[in-house]
């Protein structure tokens, strides 16, 4: 087991999602010693989380969780209420609920129907507007009022490749989060709510697996990413931004999207 390290000791953290990025996140804020509450649409997805957390930190993290779909208000209002139930305060929110939209009918701007666009909007983007809406919500009505929000974006929004990755609404909805940072930024600054994003290039989650195991992606990546020596990135790499941006050490960084993405935006 893993001895917890303190650099998110007395926080309350909320997570969306329960795999991938939100999973290597959750252990690791677990490490640190924060308290969480962890909002899925799978309730397996979050008691294996649990069942994972207690083997590598222990039995005593507090732990919570909450089956919701984020896409839908009432669902998530009701989530949120529970994590005010439980804890009685929020210090941070990393927003990493969504996914491809590929399987929905997300594409090129000329091959996708509005349908696709909608449902693929609502996954990446309904989702995170609602949930941060609920977390600030409650880090305005406690005392001291503040927190951290951090989305999870993705480089699609603003270093795209021609011919790889081509999903359309996928790329704007991270897009409209990148807004959400610089705007929620400002309008809460003087609150203590602060809100920031990470934009991470191809992980291995279990959203990529498809384009992880396909080589022409794995050609683009090799020339895109060297410092991740060729291939995808670690979810473990983007879990380690969130602590820093959920921790007391970024208390003076908002309005920031932060690329975790082995160079793609500089190649």
């Amino acid at each position: 087991m893993t001895q917890p390290s303190g650099r998110l000791r007395d926080k309350v953290c909320a997570i969306t999602g329960a795999t991938g990025i939100a999973e290597a996140t959750a252990l690791r804020f677990a490490r640190e010693g924060a308290a969480l509450f962890v909002v899925s649409n799978s309730a397996s997805d979050c008691a294996a989380l649990g069942e994972a957390i207690v083997e590598d930190v222990g039995p005593d993290v507090p732990y919570a969780w909450a089956e919701a779909d984020l896409s839908d208000e009432r669902s998530a209002v009701e989530a949120f209420r529970r994590c005010r139930e439980r804890y009685d305060r929020l210090d941070a929110l990393v927003g990493a609920a969504g996914g491809s939209g590929r399987r929905l009918g997300d594409g090129p701007l000329h091959a996708t129907a509005l349908d696709a666009w909608n449902a693929t909007l609502a996954l990446n983007l309904t989702t995170a507007f609602l949930s941060s809406r609920e977390a600030v919500r409650l880090m305005l009505d406690q005392h001291p009022a503040g927190g951290s929000i951090v989305y999870v974006s993705s480089v699609a929004a603003t270093h795209p490749v021609a011919g790889t990755f081509n999903t359309l609404a996928y790329a704007a909805a991270k897009g409209a989060i990148n807004a959400l940072v610089v705007n929620g930024a400002c309008h809460y600054g003087a609150d203590g709510v602060r809100f920031n994003a990470i934009a991470p290039a191809l992980t291995i989650t279990p959203m990529s697996m498809r384009a992880a195991a396909d080589p022409e992606t794995l050609e683009v990546v090799k020339a895109r990413m060297p410092m991740s020596g060729g291939g995808p990135l670690s979810a473990d790499d983007h879990a380690h931004a969130a602590v820093f941006l959920c921790s007391d050490e970024s208390s003076q960084v908002t309005g920031q999207v932060l690329r975790v993405d082995g160079g793609w935006g500089v190649n």
